[in-house]
């Protein structure tokens, strides 16, 4: 039976964050388990689900650092209808790096996001970014050195022969296509030899991190180039405080917010549920002004746009929630 978990709306019922955070697509969620099962999260996947589920969110994409979640995705999918649960690949050496065939393996079961290196990027590896957590976790990521880390381009800044056709299956595939943790330029690189494969849009994955660390030139120069720029709540939670959310505001505003994303980027055990932080998110930026269209381009109109999806399919998702919460309601009042 599907589970249904409902966090009560303020006294009075609920409010303009809340009619915000219906039909938000989350590009960017870590499950568990990731990495080890040491990687505790708050949640099991099923709960995490079922709660973005029932405030109304539309779809979520479960990323990894490690494996394809294109299985979890689909045994998610039975247990928590009523949600897009988007499966995606990420290309480490876990899956043999820039490998077209994995790509094509994990498009085949339905992943519909291809994130390029994180950990095993070299760039990661010179700033210390997720690779240096990995030491504390996995033995033999002690073993990870920026000269044998991956990169995107040569020595002469064009996309290597192997991003190009990693760049090519996901074109064949319709898949979006994420920078992850490789360099500013790497990532320029990306955006625009992408255009030759059809892929107008790239998303900038979480410029603002450690293991990017982009300047707002760089941003500029990403938009620029048709790329979407994310920005991760789990940046602005107070063990990271990496961007104050007026410097996101300032960003969004320089580029647009039909060039910006709001994901959530979650994997921690005291982290409260990912969809109730992009709430939280969503009502502080109101806060700060922030216009109630522009936030909605950046949760869901241009996640779906990226998706290819259309009304209908927020209509037929609204419908199937409608159907769970009517069923829910009767179940209990036998």
């Amino acid at each position: 039976m599907p589970r249904n978990h409902h966090f009560p709306p303020p006294p009075g019922g609920p409010t303009v964050t809340d009619e915000l955070l219906k039909g938000a697509i989350d590009f960017h969620h870590h499950g568990y388990p990731e990495i080890s099962f040491d990687v505790r999260t708050r949640m099991e996947d099923v709960d995490e689900m079922a709660i973005a589920r029932d405030a109304g969110m539309a779809g979520v994409v479960l990323k990894s650092h490690v494996f394809p979640t294109v299985g979890r995705a689909y045994h998610l999918k039975n247990l928590v209808p009523g949600i897009e649960i988007i499966p995606s690949i990420t290309l480490n050496y876990a899956v043999g790096g820039l490998n077209p065939m994995a790509i094509e393996f994990a498009a085949r079961q339905g992943a519909k996001m291809l994130f390029m290196p994180t950990w095993s990027a070299a760039h990661d590896m010179e700033r210390g970014g997720m690779s240096k957590h990995l030491r504390h976790l996995i033995d033999r990521a002690e073993g990870l050195k920026s000269e044998t880390g991956i990169r995107l381009t040569g020595s002469d800044g064009k996309l290597t022969q192997q991003t190009k056709e990693c760049l090519d299956a996901a074109r064949q595939f319709g898949m979006v296509v994420c920078s992850a943790h490789v360099s500013p330029q790497e990532a320029i690189a990306l955006a625009d030899g992408a255009k030759e494969y059809g892929i107008d849009e790239v998303i900038f994955s979480h410029p603002d991190s450690n293991s990017v660390g982009a300047t707002r030139e760089e941003i500029r120069d990403m938009a620029q180039l048709g790329a979407v720029a994310e920005f991760c709540a789990l940046g602005c939670l107070p063990y990271f405080q990496r961007i104050r959310l007026g410097d996101f505001a300032e960003i969004v505003s320089d580029i647009s917010a039909d060039k910006s994303i709001l994901t959530t980027d979650y994997f921690f055990e005291w982290a409260p549920p990912a969809s109730e932080t992009l709430r939280m998110m969503i009502g502080s930026l109101l806060m700060l002004g922030m216009s109630e269209a522009d936030i909605r381009k950046m949760v869901r109109d241009t996640p779906a746009r990226m998706l290819g999806w259309s009304e209908s399919d927020f209509k037929r998702i609204a419908s199937e929630q409608a159907q769970l919460a009517d069923a829910a309601e009767a179940g209990a009042a036998a």
